[in-house]
């Protein structure tokens, strides 16, 4: 047991049952919201294809409040076993760029961070299983690029790329057509990251909730331009 763990036992970040590791969840709290499927494709214009891993409700929807408005960052642990279970199911897709939704440079300022960096950042960093193949630290980046080596190919790189505009509106307030038409063109490509490093790769996008899809899609059009062979959300 570390010293953090010792002073701030770790409990599921619901119910505050014990559990055996920060992070963890109780039985009972995961499998009320634990629920990995596949959107339709017919919902789907610019991404190729898009998983949703628990409902939005509970424990789920707690931990994602704190994150992003009590600023817990802490909880946000929480969110491994619920990308383990999306890697139990990925059919293989080994994306090149995990690209993150980005917040608005207003409610970083506020918030002291991206909660999407908070939630995904740590998983992607698991798959390395050696050093950077750069060999610098891991707080490095090329062109908002991190990079790291998997067993057969360089896979699952950070790529910090895009750019949010502040919509001055909460979109989990919005109905569907007023979030389409509010993040339509709320993306833009950050002009110090080279976009020819899409060409002809996998992306996977990640965002922490999906309701209609149109966050996602809206970043996945500006990713379009730059020729990518797949993107999966």
């Amino acid at each position: 047991m570390n010293l953090f763990d010792f002073l701030f036992p770790p409990v599921c970040p619901h119910c505050g049952t014990h559990v055996q590791q920060q992070g963890d969840w109780c039985d009972a709290c995961i499998e009320e919201v634990l629920h990995v499927r596949q959107v339709p494709s017919k919902l789907l214009s610019s991404l190729d294809s898009a998983w949703i891993l628990a409902d939005y409700r509970g424990g789920i929807k707690s931990m994602i409040y704190d994150v992003k408005f009590n600023e817990k960052k802490e909880q946000s642990k929480g969110a491994a076993p619920f990308l383990v279970s999306y890697n139990l199911r990925m059919h293989d897709y080994r994306p090149h760029y995990v690209i993150p939704i980005p917040s608005s440079a207003e409610k970083k300022k506020v918030r002291g961070y991206n909660q999407v960096d908070l939630f995904f950042y740590d998983w992607v960093l698991s798959f390395s299983n050696s050093n950077r193949i750069d060999g610098r630290s891991s707080d490095d980046s090329v062109n908002g690029v991190m990079e790291y080596n998997t067993e057969k190919e360089v896979c699952y790189k950070w790529f910090d790329c895009l750019y949010k505009m502040d919509t001055h509106k909460e979109m989990w307030s919005l109905s569907g057509s007023e979030r389409h038409s509010t993040i339509d063109k709320a993306f833009m490509w950050k002009e110090t990251c080279d976009s020819s490093l899409l060409y002809d790769k996998r992306i996977l996008l990640v965002d922490d909730i999906f309701t209609t899809g149109a966050t996602l899609e809206s970043a996945a059009r500006i990713l379009r331009a730059y020729h990518p062979q797949y993107i999966e959300a």
